[in-house]
């Protein structure tokens, strides 16, 4: 058991859905907080696939498909 798990009651026997709907809440509560900074190479290869995203959409998974990979 991690640190982290230990110092959050509960995680360790928290199932799948709720860890990912914790990454969603923290990862929500990060991005309000206006302090993350991204770094230019980031930048340029995110640029990079939203361009190939809208080029080809069908590249993409939907939020749905993304959480079915996960739970394999």
């Amino acid at each position: 058991m991690s640190s982290l798990s230990m110092r959050i009651p509960g995680l360790a026997e928290a199932s799948l859905d709720e860890k990912l709907e914790l990454i969603d809440e923290l990862w929500e509560s990060v991005r309000r907080s206006g302090v993350i900074e991204i770094r230019r190479d980031h930048l340029a290869e995110l640029e990079v696939r939203v361009a190939a995203v809208n080029a080809d959409p069908s590249i993409a998974l939907s939020p749905a498909q993304a959480r079915a990979l996960l739970k394999q």
